[in-house]
C-alpha cells in the first residue's frame, strides 16, 4: 500500500511538470514512477511515528544547539587568533529507521559548525564533521543527543527499546 502510495505521488509530480493531463503522460508518469519505486525504495524497518512532548523536546533542543554553535562559529570567525581543530566523528546508530536516520542528518548538517558526510548501512553508522573538536566527548555527546531525542519523537517502540538503558540521561534535562 506504501509502494503504490508514492508510486500515485510521484505520478502527481510527473503530470505537474509536464502540466498536460493526457493517456500518453499518465501511463508514462506511472512507468518512470514504478521503476523509481522499485529501484530506489530502501525504507528499512521501522515505521515513523511521531510523539508530541518528544518532538518538543527535540525542537528545544535543536534551537538551543543551533544558537550555540551559531555563536562558536561566530567567534571562531570573527577571532584572528582563533585555532580551529576540526575532525570526522563515527556516530554508531541503534535501531533507526531510514526516516529516523534522515531526521537525525538533517538536523546535524543544519546546526551550523557540523555536517553529515555519509551514512554506512551494516553497522548503520553516521560520519559527521564538526568544526571543532576541542572536546571529543562532548561532541559524541551531543551527537548522541540528537539520536536519542529523534528516536523518542520518531522511532516506534521497537527503535526505542534499542536503545541504551544508560542514555535516559541525556535526553532528560539534567
Amino acid at each position: 500500500m506504501i509502494r503504490l502510495t508514492r508510486i500515485v505521488c510521484l505520478t502527481a509530480v510527473w503530470l505537474a511538470l509536464w502540466s498536460d493531463v493526457s493517456v500518453a503522460n499518465v501511463v508514462t508518469g506511472l512507468l518512470v514512477a514504478a521503476a523509481i519505486v522499485g529501484a530506489f525504495d530502501t525504507w528499512r524497518r521501522g515505521r515513523f511515528v511521531i510523539r508530541p512532548l518528544p518532538l518538543v523536546r527535540l525542537a528545544c533542543y535543536f534551537l538551543g544547539a543551533l544558537v550555540k554553535s551559531s555563536i562558536a562559529v561566530a567567534r571562531a570567525t570573527l577571532s584572528p587568533h582563533y585555532r580551529v581543530h576540526t575532525g570526522i566523528i563515527a556516530l554508531p546508530l541503534t535501531g533507526c529507521s531510514d526516516s529516523v536516520v534522515t531526521v537525525i542528518a538533517n538536523a546535524i548538517s543544519l546546526t551550523p559548525g557540523t555536517l553529515t558526510l555519509e551514512v554506512r548501512q551494516d553497522p548503520l553508522t553516521l560520519y559527521v564533521h564538526a568544526f571543532d573538536v576541542r572536546d571529543l566527548e562532548q561532541v559524541r555527546q551531543d551527537l548522541r543527543r540528537f539520536e536519542v531525542l529523534a528516536v523518542h519523537a520518531f522511532g516506534d517502540t521497537d527503535a526505542i527499546a534499542g536503545l541504551a538503558v544508560d542514555d535516559s540521561s541525556v535526553w532528560r534535562e539534567r
